[in-house]
């Protein structure tokens, strides 16, 4: 597992472009920055609300290119995860970056966009 660089941005910005997701995306990331929730809390909300709006909307695949980055392995790998250790290196992922800056770095991009 890696730590999340600039890379990972713009390969949000693009699964958000991809999914048409600009609008749902927007009221979880304003949580997230807003939030007074801990780190770990916060980023754990963050992901399960995106990953329940890609689901509505059918772009899960689009989700694992996302996560293939920081977990150093390819989109089917993630796919393929055992869900105890997708949710452990969701959970590292979390613990490991500063995703209050990453969501407000996201945010501020969305919005300009």
């Amino acid at each position: 597992m890696r730590k999340i660089k600039t890379s990972d941005v713009f390969n949000a910005l693009r699964m958000i472009k991809k999914a048409n997701l600009r609008e749902e995306i927007k009221p979880i990331l304003k949580q997230a920055i807003n939030s007074e929730l801990s780190i770990e809390d916060m980023g754990i909300d963050g992901i399960l609300g995106v990953v329940e709006i890609l689901t509505e909307n059918k772009s899960e695949k689009a989700f694992y290119e996302v996560l293939a980055g920081p977990f150093e392995m390819t989109a089917e790998e993630v796919e393929e995860l055992d869900l105890m250790l997708f949710v452990d290196n969701i959970e590292t992922l979390v613990k490991e970056n500063d995703l209050n800056r990453f969501f407000t770095l996201l945010a501020g991009l969305i919005s300009k966009s």
